[in-house]
C-alpha cells in the first residue's frame, strides 16, 4: 500500500499542478496551451484516481491522495511563478512623501507614475502606479515596506501590455 500511495501522491502532484497552470492559462487567454494541458491532466488524473478509488478506504491511500492534492497546489503555484513572464499593475498607497519613494524606485529601474488620492474625510493619500514584471514584485514589496511599513499595495494582472 505504501508504494501505491507514493505513486498516487506523485500522480496528484502532477495533475493538480497541471490544473493550476491550466486555470492560469485560461485567465491569460491561451487557448492552445489550455487544451494541451487539459488533455495531459485528465489522463494523469484518471490513472491516479482510478487506483486511489479502488483502495479509498485504506487510510494510507487516502492520506497520500490528500497530501498529493495539497502538494500539487503548492507546486503548481511555484511553477507558475517561475514560468511567468507576465506583468502586474501595482498601486501603492502611502501617507508618506511619495517623491522620495518614487525616486528610490526609479533608481532601482521601476517606472513610476505618481498621483494624489483622497480618502475618508478628504485625507490626502499618495498613489504610485507601476506596471512591473511579476518576478520583480518581491523586490518592489521589500523596498516599499522599508520606506513605509503601513503602505499597502494592490496588484492586478495585466493581460496585454502595448
Amino acid at each position: 500500500m505504501i508504494i501505491l500511495g507514493i505513486l498516487i501522491f506523485f500522480a496528484r502532484i502532477v495533475d493538480v499542478s497541471l490544473d493550476t497552470l491550466r486555470v492560469k492559462s485560461i485567465i491569460r487567454g491561451k487557448k492552445f496551451v489550455v487544451s494541451t494541458i487539459a488533455f495531459v491532466e485528465i489522463i494523469v488524473y484518471t490513472l491516479g484516481a482510478s487506483q486511489a478509488f479502488k483502495y479509498v478506504m485504506h487510510p494510507t491511500v487516502l492520506l497520500f491522495y490528500a497530501l498529493g492534492y495539497a502538494a500539487g497546489n503548492f507546486v503548481g503555484m511555484l511553477i507558475d511563478d517561475r514560468l511567468s513572464k507576465d506583468s502586474v499593475f501595482a498601486l501603492v498607497v502611502t501617507e508618506h512623501d511619495e517623491w522620495t519613494l518614487a525616486d528610490t524606485l526609479r533608481e532601482r529601474g521601476f517606472a513610476v507614475t505618481t498621483a494624489k488620492g483622497y480618502g475618508l474625510n478628504g485625507a490626502e493619500k499618495a498613489q504610485l502606479k507601476m506596471v512591473i514584471k511579476k518576478r520583480r514584485f518581491a523586490e518592489l514589496a521589500k523596498l516599499i515596506h522599508e520606506f513605509d511599513p503601513a503602505a499597502y499595495v494592490v496588484t492586478m494582472d495585466v493581460k496585454d501590455m502595448k
